[in-house]
């Protein structure tokens, strides 16, 4: 789980989360032992943490865990426990999320454009609360579920996000009130608006700019006599990798602030989709030495037993950088080397820029925060199995 650290800016203490394992490489060794490896240890405390951090640092708003970050069983029925709610995007994902005791009432389905069968499947099943961004999806909705709920997802952009995730999804702001317009022509319930400054924002103030944007186009919704009741801020708080970020409850300070400036006036219902800042702590991987070479070039190569394909698929689709660790490495002198993963792809290089020990066949190696982005997105490319993921306290 990711350890609270106090850097000094000059003469202020500025306190920030660092990247660090939830298990001991004792404990790895044990697991290792009895589940083999890869192994993903994912912490149920952890999860809880980070889940009642957002609820403490930002009261008043209702979260809607981001199922595509992680749908792991373990991360969702904690959350389950806890109260939290879930987004969900496909049939895939409602499915993971009615196995971990979430009610379709708790769900919100956010995929800006579904498939007849995604829509439907998850209508049937009694999920009512749905986004669009465009008008040929909302004819699609009125055509085949004219009562359910309506949010409009807008377009954001971010200074300090890794990933613009406007590039794909939302409509252009100064397009808004014409979209909500439509929607209620057509007899629809449009009930909110949805934005999401992005992956990994590293700066809260991003949402200041957001909120103030997303509160004109309530004000214009207003003056042609559509009275919006729901605010939803998406996701994007950020996590730490090789890189520190804000401590939850500083970033959350900086986001409450926003919206009580831009929405306190108003008495209406506000949502959030975090994904990445509950579940990526939450989860340590556990990987073995496979192999060990020396390159023309005069580089140390070490094989591990994941790689690119697999658990660090973030690396390729989420820009994310993971700190790899070896026991004892404090106390053993480290060299440059190229870490590679097992399959037969060239490519498949974990990373080039990491000072190692001298590492023997099978020895363990431990990966903080990999509990988003990572398994998720994984393949069985080679013919290679995913990393098994077990929980652990």
């Amino acid at each position: 789980m990711a350890t609270i650290i106090e850097d000094r800016v000059g003469s202020e203490a500025v306190l920030r989360r660092h990247a660090a394992p939830n298990i001991s490489f004792d404990q790895a060794k044990m697991l290792a032992a009895e589940f083999g490896t890869p192994l993903l240890c994912v912490s149920r405390s952890a999860v809880e943490h980070n889940y009642y951090e957002l609820v403490n640092g930002l009261p008043g708003v209702e979260f809607f865990y981001a199922a595509k970050s992680n749908p792991d069983a373990t991360i969702l029925k904690t959350l389950h426990r806890a109260g939290c709610s879930v987004d969900v995007c496909s049939v895939g994902e409602l499915k993971a999320a009615l196995a971990a005791g979430f009610t379709p009432d708790q769900m919100l389905h956010t995929h800006p454009c579904k498939t007849i069968d995604n829509l439907m499947t998850c209508y049937e099943t009694g999920l009512r609360w749905f986004v669009y961004d465009n008008a040929v999806e909302l004819k699609k909705m009125a055509k085949h579920t004219p009562d359910v709920n309506l949010l409009l997802r807008v377009a954001m952009t971010s200074q300090s996000s890794m990933i613009n995730l406007s590039a794909k999804f939302g409509c252009a702001a100064s397009e808004a009130v014409s979209l909500l317009c439509q929607a209620r022509d057509l007899g629809m319930n449009i009930r909110g608006i949805a934005f999401h400054v992005g992956s990994q924002t590293l700066s809260p103030d991003d949402y200041d700019v957001a909120l103030s944007r997303v509160r004109e186009i309530f004000d214009g919704a207003r003056d042609e006599g559509i009275e919006l009741e729901v605010l939803d801020i998406g996701g994007g708080m950020p996590a730490p990798y090789r890189e520190s970020v804000l401590t939850l409850e500083d970033y959350c300070a900086v986001v409450n602030r926003s919206l009580q400036t831009h929405f306190g006036d108003l008495n209406i219902r506000v949502i959030a989709e975090p994904g990445r800042v509950i579940s990526a702590d939450t989860t340590t991987l556990v990987t073995a030495v496979l192999g060990k070479s020396v390159r023309p070039n005069g580089s140390t190569q070490y094989i591990i037993d994941d790689g690119l394909y697999g658990s660090f698929s973030g690396k390729v689709y989420d820009h994310t950088d993971f700190p790899i660790l070896a026991e004892d490495a404090d106390f053993r002198p480290t060299y440059p080397c190229v870490v590679a993963g097992p399959t037969c792809d060239s490519t498949d290089v974990v990373c080039r820029d990491q000072d190692l020990p001298d590492l023997e066949i099978g020895e363990l190696l431990l990966v903080p925060t990999m509990g988003s982005y990572t398994n998720a997105s994984a393949s069985t490319f080679n013919g290679l199995d995913l990393a098994k993921a077990i929980p652990v306290a």
